[in-house]
């Protein structure tokens, strides 16, 4: 067994660091397409990589210092969420909902420290999630299509709506995703969009292939309607037009950057306003009529009933498995049966994180927030910003981090952005 010179680490060490790039690999693929299968790659990528390391974990301090505080605060959040074990009232739910966040430190581990082969081929393993994703959004078309199409007579009928659902759609939301929650998947569209765009502005491809990536955007941005996720839509609005004003700005271009925005503003303002989240709030501020089908966001309602629980319990929180109790028991108090009986969640990841946890809870999530943009600034990674501008506004509207798809979207990337960042000259037109 030979020693690579300068360090007391086997030959056959570095061929099993292979094995963690397959988990990666995999892992990437296995995300947008069926996250059902991801647990056992994620216990698995773990356990290969504490072999591969020989359990010397203090190779975690060889890394930057930024890096290791965002480490510490993702490990110290989900000791934290453990801690709310002792004060929950529901103990199964609290531990279900413990081991559905274990890539809150399992995903940290790996990448924190994840050998040489993924750092140089992080940016191969994002353009491999974007694809698939895309290729999910083709298989979800295709079985829409499949699901349209009919023989009768002797004649194809094309008939996009269900027999017995007659308003729904085969193209649209829900249906079209394939019982997969249509919110999680525009959040991997908008993500995926945004790395095929950059790999659009990536000069060291050939241009047939900056011109394939080019493609897969546009594709993906259009299947953005119909998935039909009113944050995903209100979000990509907002986020595509900023993505190209700093990147008019990159290019020397500032005076048409500011045109841009005023444009956009101009453009895209009346989109946004009847977006049904933001229409309902601009009715509220401004005292407007507000219409039958904005009554039907139950949201104003959901948050103003965590408020008035998190109020209570301030510093501590319920208990990470007695979120949905407290919140039933708040719906039927204030008369919404409905609601209650529909068991919605938070709706907002930061009231969600305030209810289990407290403000100290809070506390390290928002600071794990502070910790990456601190990172995206100082390696000035625009791709690792625009996944936390899209995780913070998801979050807004949703509690992401509830379901697999979610805390495992946010816990992988967190930390395999950190290596994808390019040279300046590769950036810029030559």
């Amino acid at each position: 067994m030979g020693l690579i010179p300068g360090r007391i680490i086997p030959d056959n060490l570095l061929k099993r660091r292979s094995t963690s790039y397959l988990f990666a690999l995999l892992t990437v693929i296995v995300l947008p397409i069926h996250v059902q299968y991801l647990p056992p790659l994620m216990i698995l990528w773990g356990i290969f990589w504490i072999l591969e390391n020989y359990l010397r974990f203090s190779m975690i301090w060889d890394t930057k210092k930024s890096y290791r505080v965002l480490f510490i605060l993702f490990i110290s959040y989900y000791i934290w969420q453990a801690a709310g074990l002792i004060y929950t009232s529901d103990i199964k739910m609290g531990l279900s909902n413990l081991f559905g966040r274990l890539s809150l430190i399992l995903f940290p581990l790996v990448l924190i420290f994840p050998g040489e082969i993924i750092k140089s081929r992080a940016k191969n393993l994002i353009r491999v999630f974007a694809v698939c994703t895309f290729l999910f959004m083709l298989f979800c078309f295709s079985y829409a299509l499949y699901q349209s199409v009919n023989l009768k007579n002797g004649l194809w009928t094309f008939n996009p709506h269900p027999s017995d659902f007659s308003w729904l759609s085969y193209f649209y939301s829900s249906n079209l995703t394939i019982s997969q929650h249509p919110t999680y998947i525009a959040m991997y569209v908008l993500f995926s969009v945004f790395i095929c765009i950059e790999s659009w502005f990536d000069y060291s491809l050939k241009f047939k292939y900056r011109v394939l990536w080019l493609i897969l955007a546009l594709l993906l941005i259009i299947s953005q309607y119909f998935l039909s996720s009113r944050a995903g839509i209100l979000i990509s609005l907002i986020l595509v037009p900023l993505y190209f004003i700093i990147k008019f700005r990159e290019f020397g271009k500032k005076r048409f950057a500011w045109l841009w925005i005023i444009l956009v503003i101009i453009i895209l303002l009346p989109f946004i306003i009847k977006n049904q989240r933001v229409d309902y709030l601009y009715g509220r501020l401004f005292h407007k009529q507000i219409g039958y089908e904005r009554k039907r966001d139950p949201r104003f309602l959901i948050w103003k009933s965590a408020f008035e629980i998190a109020r209570k319990n301030v510093l501590l929180g319920v208990g990470i498995g007695d979120v949905r109790t407290v919140l039933i028991l708040e719906y039927k108090r204030i008369g919404e049966e409905q609601m209650a009986i529909e068991r919605f969640n938070a709706h907002n990841q930061f009231l969600e994180v305030l209810l289990e946890n407290g403000i100290i809870g809070l506390g390290f999530f928002i600071s794990m927030f502070i910790c990456m943009f601190y990172i995206v600034l100082s390696d000035k990674n625009l791709l690792y910003g625009l996944f936390i501008m899209i995780l913070f506004m998801f979050f807004m509207f949703e509690t992401v981090l509830y379901r697999l798809a979610g805390v495992s979207f946010f816990s992988l990337f967190s930390f395999l952005l950190i290596y994808i960042n390019k040279p300046e000259q590769s950036n810029h037109p030559s």
